[in-house]
């Protein structure tokens, strides 16, 4: 005899039980969200690629491994940019919340933290991609890889570990948390510069050092750098690191031969990252890479069809490695990815 009290919310739970033993593909596939398009990586090109997807009237979820931002936040979050259009200086992780924000208001969905560990093929969409948390379906995929999951370039010395986060850094911490009297400043392109730039603001000593005879930053980076007080030692490499458990001098070799030590409270080594896209290699994509970047053509598409890509991942004839350069492909890209599904449908 049935039970008059049996809660009618346990038995529908178990009736759901029963049906999803009966047929858990039909329920599995019902389960599994669909999308235009999937994004890959939400740097500057991901993100602005995802407005401009929505923008066009396309579903789309962007995945990103780390925090959005790419380089900006990861690495660099108070470097400041001065050759983004309509921004005179905003600092990387000010810029990256801001093209997330836009994003978000088209009403693009973000994941953020999520890594994607596979993208395949699928018989009935284009494309099945499963993340740390999810998996879903895209009609098409637009990879914005960046340089993966990056880690920064290293000095290659003794003591480097042992002096990381004591007076050792690879990006510009907060200001608010700098209290270095002596900064010292390892590279010479656009980062290096930038972070020497900003340092002295506020640090009364920054000595900026680089191997080579010239500085590769942009004449107009160095013109600033002229005009900063910094101090630049050129043809010239940090050989060693001191301090009783912090680091307060640096030892620069100058020429190769003369070694002078340098007071520093403060090392940031601004000398570019190394690439790890070691996950791709696992994807059933069939794409075939340039040493770390993948080619495209002007529209962003790859030799794969439905397979768009954009920002620094990519190489084509003429390319230039900018920020600015990273959004207009993630808007190229957009359209692009627009055009294909509108044939295809």
């Amino acid at each position: 005899m049935q039970n008059d009290n049996t809660d009618p919310l346990v038995v529908l739970d178990e009736i759901d039980a029963r049906v999803a033993l009966d047929a858990p593909e039909a329920l599995a596939a019902q389960a599994i969200p669909s999308y235009d398009v999937a994004i890959v990586g939400g740097g500057p090109a991901g993100l602005v690629a995802a407005a401009h997807c929505r923008m066009r009237g396309l579903s789309s979820i962007t995945f990103e491994a780390q925090a959005f931002g790419g380089q900006l936040v990861s690495l660099y979050p108070s470097k400041p940019v001065t050759n983004f259009p309509a921004h005179l200086d905003v600092a990387s992780g000010e810029l990256a919340r801001r093209l997330a924000e836009q994003a978000a208001h088209f009403g693009a969905e973000l994941r953020e933290h999520e890594p994607v560990e596979s993208v395949a093929f699928a018989r009935d969409i284009g494309f099945a991609l499963r993340s740390s948390g999810r998996r879903v379906k895209a009609r098409a995929v637009l990879l914005a890889l960046g340089l993966g999951r990056f880690r920064p370039r290293k000095l290659g010395l003794k003591d480097e570990a042992h002096f990381a986060g004591h007076g050792l850094m690879y990006s510009l911490p907060p200001r608010d948390s700098i209290v270095a009297r002596h900064a010292v400043v390892v590279g010479g392109g656009d980062t290096a510069v930038d972070m020497a730039i900003a340092l002295k603001a506020f640090v009364p000593e920054v000595t900026l050092v680089h191997r080579h005879v010239g500085l590769r930053a942009y004449p107009h980076s160095l013109e600033r750098l002229d005009a900063s007080g910094v101090q630049v030692m050129t043809e010239a490499e940090v050989v060693g690191l001191g301090g009783n458990g912090i680091l307060d001098h640096v030892l620069v070799a100058v020429h190769g031969q003369e070694v002078y030590e340098i007071p520093a409270d403060l090392l940031l080594v601004g000398i570019g990252q190394v690439p790890d896209l070691g996950e791709l290699a696992q994807w059933d994509l069939n794409l075939s890479l340039e040493g770390s970047h993948l080619p495209v053509d002007s529209a962003m598409r790859t030799a794969v069809a439905g397979v768009f890509a954009a920002g620094d991942f990519v190489a084509y004839p003429g390319k230039v490695k900018m920020i600015a350069t990273a959004a207009a492909e993630g808007s190229t890209a957009a359209a692009s990815v627009e055009r294909y599904l509108r044939i295809q449908a």
